[in-house]
């Protein structure tokens, strides 16, 4: 039980992509997308100033490491304008910390949330979720 709060990994925020970096807080959006082709996940950010960013964490059916890679300019990684990061893990890190953070989450971002932290506490409001009949 302590796991499902204990803190997750931290990420260093002058490791983290320049262009998630460049966002202002307060973000007036964030959404987040599954798509059934085996998990990939993408996330959109409008930050205050209403600048717009976009980031791709795929999972194909057959891939062996579940969100290793992140991509930035659109929400799947196989669209046009999609630039794989080099350095993927803190900018990994500062997007689930956002979507984390993000208030009023939808079912599907919970569904997100919890397919790339693991947590229990994810597991249990998806379950919630489902109950409720929220994924349509």
């Amino acid at each position: 039980m302590l796991w499902s709060f204990w803190p997750g990994p931290t990420y260093d925020p002058e490791r983290v992509h320049p262009r998630l970096r460049a966002l202002q807080q307060p973000y007036q959006s964030v959404k987040a997308v599954y798509y059934m082709d085996g998990g990939s996940i993408g996330i959109e950010i409008v930050d205050r100033g209403g600048s717009r960013e976009q980031f791709a964490l795929p999972h194909h059916l057959g891939d062996t490491n579940r969100y290793t890679k992140v991509f930035v300019g659109a929400l799947y990684d196989r669209k046009p304008g999609a630039e794989e990061i080099s350095d993927p893990e803190h900018t990994k890190r500062m997007l689930i910390e956002i979507l984390r953070k993000t208030p009023n989450r939808d079912a599907w971002a919970d569904f997100c949330l919890m397919s790339l932290r693991h947590r229990p506490i994810d597991f249990v409001t998806c379950l919630f979720h489902k109950w409720k009949g929220r994924y349509d």
